[in-house]
């Protein structure tokens, strides 16, 4: 046998080993999301509640069937679809519907009140977000000794300390790996809402049309590099919410409902992540709003070991940054402290 039929051969192998890894996972979050519909489905009475949640998450879209494309930024756009449909926005266009709504929510709920504010709250998400943490216990939590150890001090604390109560919930979930979360990849929850404060933040006016494309092209990057369709992007943002929101009891079961209600509009046949295929190319990213982050000494480079734990897309983010302060007065600094958990209405 040639040395090119053999180097034929092998490749073929490894494309197939891949191909039925990226089947597997697919076939997979089909089968967990089934799941997931039957435990969080209404129960015997709340039919109401159910059709209240599907009127309350009907798309509005602003373009006529005719009119509308399935375009580069119709796809920009999709990514801030989970909001949109809950703040009745049209989400085929830029607008907010309710400024003054937009404006409080901002405020309350991220403590964003300026341009530098959101930039300073995009970046966050961008480079760590909630992940980095989550992703941290889940490491730690591996370890069954670790774990329980943990566990003992958090029911010490949990009847005084609301985040105790809350780390003791995740900590909980995570052993018991309930709703497969030792394999969920938690980047959607970051990267959606970073693309919905992006979306506000130039209805507000804090952000240039332009600026606005570009910051939504660079989340996509990160989305595209993570998953690879949106029922994937549906999946990983659903469950992230839910162990973020640890909680359990009625609130759990009503979260529940309007996660997968909102899943089940945003990809059905007219929900924004049905109608726009994934595969839709849009812009290569410029990183437009880098230089004001880095006059602001919020944009700094990753220490040597978050650069070895970053992703590809995190790694590109950081070569924009290192590359851009090269050329200009550094101002790197700490920040405020940005990891709090944001209001639960996030």
């Amino acid at each position: 046998m040639s040395v090119q039929t053999l180097l034929l051969s092998a490749a073929l192998a490894v494309f197939g080993v891949i191909a039925t890894i990226e089947i597997s996972k697919t076939i997979h979050q089909k089968i967990r999301l089934r799941r997931d519909k039957a435990a969080s489905a209404p129960h015997r009475g709340e039919e109401s509640t159910w059709n209240e949640l599907t009127e309350h998450h009907r798309p509005v879209r602003e373009s006529t069937p005719d009119e509308f494309t399935a375009g580069p930024h119709e796809r920009l756009l999709a990514i801030c679809a989970p909001y949109s449909l809950c703040r009745r926005d049209p989400w085929d266009r830029l607008t907010c519907s309710d400024l003054d709504g937009t404006r409080t929510m901002l405020s309350l709920d991220w403590g964003v009140c300026s341009r530098t504010d959101l930039l300073s709250r995009v970046h966050w998400l961008i480079t760590s977000g909630h992940r980095i943490g989550f992703e941290a216990e889940r490491a730690r939590w591996v370890d069954t000794s670790l774990a329980e150890a943990e566990r003992h001090e958090l029911r010490e604390s949990a009847a005084s300390s609301s985040d105790a109560a809350e780390t003791l919930w995740r900590l909980e979930r995570m052993r018991d790996n309930d709703r497969d979360i030792r394999n969920v990849d938690f980047s959607a929850w970051d990267l959606v809402r970073a693309a919905m404060l992006t979306r506000c933040g130039f209805a507000l006016g804090w952000l240039t049309e332009e600026e606005t494309w570009d910051t939504l092209a660079i989340l996509d990057r990160g989305l595209r590099e993570r998953y690879r369709s949106w029922t994937q992007v549906s999946e990983s943002f659903r469950l992230a919410r839910w162990y973020w929101n640890s909680t359990s009891g009625k609130d759990e079961h009503f979260n529940d409902l309007h996660d997968l209600n909102r899943s089940l509009v945003l990809l059905s046949p007219d929900g924004p992540w049905g109608l726009i295929d994934w595969d839709v190319e849009t812009p290569e990213p410029s990183f437009l709003i880098l230089d004001d982050l880095l006059d602001a000494g919020v944009a700094t480079p990753l220490s040597a070991g978050d650069r070895k734990r970053a992703t590809h897309w995190e790694r590109w983010v950081d070569d924009q940054v290192i590359a851009r302060g090269q050329h200009r007065p550094q101002h790197f600094g700490t920040h405020a402290d940005q990891h709090h958990r944001f209001a639960k209405r996030a």
